[in-house]
């Protein structure tokens, strides 16, 4: 029994880690409430380190001139993640 469960387990893993690197390659849009959960900072932090520019900008989703919803490219986190103490946004 525990090996079938073993088996799912990897199987399940697998297909996580392959999904990740794929929405990584194509730079997938990620919404600001699954960044906080991935970066393990909350929302507040988060601006504040967007203000002292030492975390990804956000994207508008909208270009209307008041849209609100924003999200940020995986690329940009996946490299905040990898340093997030040296990271520096580009201009």
């Amino acid at each position: 029994m525990d090996l079938i469960f073993d088996k799912k387990s990897i199987k399940t893993e697998f297909e996580a880690q392959v999904t990740a690197a794929l929405m990584i390659q194509s730079n997938a849009l990620i919404p600001f409430k699954l960044a906080v959960r991935l970066c393990g900072i909350s929302r507040q932090e988060i601006n504040r380190r967007i203000a002292r520019k030492t975390f990804p900008k956000p994207h508008k989703l909208s270009k209307r001139a008041n849209s609100v919803r924003k999200a940020f490219y995986l690329k940009d986190l996946h490299e905040w993640i990898k340093s997030p103490h040296m990271y520096l946004q580009s201009e």
